[in-house]
């Protein structure tokens, strides 16, 4: 009985070895994050795609002094500041559009909301967001999100608003605007998430 115990256990023992030396087999075999195959067989793009040499213009203690607004403080329109951020990329283009979009949705003009989306973003862009109920109101108060991407070129803006319903409920939110350039080579809006 005791040599079959013996038995059982140098089984599982070399069982064992055996296992983890498959382990570090497949771990040679696999691929590094930096590392390319070299027979891609498909040039679908990626969405996965990691970003490189961001600008961002908003660091976290500027997000950390953002506060939600009240319902007493709730002021309708567009209540942001954009000369203090203006940058390179951040220009008065970019500014004028976001701020042409944001009235937009203040205003609840569905065509103005329209004019500074690129062409082919038209359909993806969940416009009925704003629009579901016109007797919503909105204010939007401050930005805390904005840099420009290298790869993908891209400008990502975030935006803080408050939507107040007609009960008179307010719900205090974000937005993110993605910039890219269209095929003439103009900043447009891109998407709204």
């Amino acid at each position: 009985m005791k040599n079959l115990s013996c038995g059982i256990l140098s089984l599982c023992l070399i069982g064992a070895l055996l296992l983890s030396a498959c382990g570090k087999s497949d771990d040679y075999n696999t691929l590094s994050n930096s590392e390319k195959p070299s027979n891609t067989t498909s040039k679908a793009p990626s969405t996965n795609i990691t970003p490189t040499n961001i600008e961002s213009l908003i660091g976290p203690a500027e997000i950390e002094e953002i506060k939600d607004i009240t319902a007493a403080e709730f002021k309708k329109g567009v209540n942001i500041n954009f000369d203090k951020y203006k940058s390179s990329f951040f220009d008065e283009k970019i500014i004028s559009k976001l701020s042409n979009n944001l009235e937009a949705v203040v205003e609840n003009n569905e065509e103005k909301f329209k004019q500074n989306l690129n062409k082919q973003s038209l359909e993806s862009i969940r416009e009925g967001f704003y629009y579901k109920n016109t007797a919503d109101q909105f204010m939007f108060y401050e930005l805390d999100l904005l840099e420009k991407l290298d790869h993908p070129e891209q400008i990502r803006v975030g935006v803080r608003f408050v939507r107040k319903s007609s009960d008179g409920s307010i719900e205090n939110q974000g937005i993110t605007y993605f910039f890219t350039k269209n095929e003439k080579g103009e900043w447009g809006i891109e998407n709204i998430d």
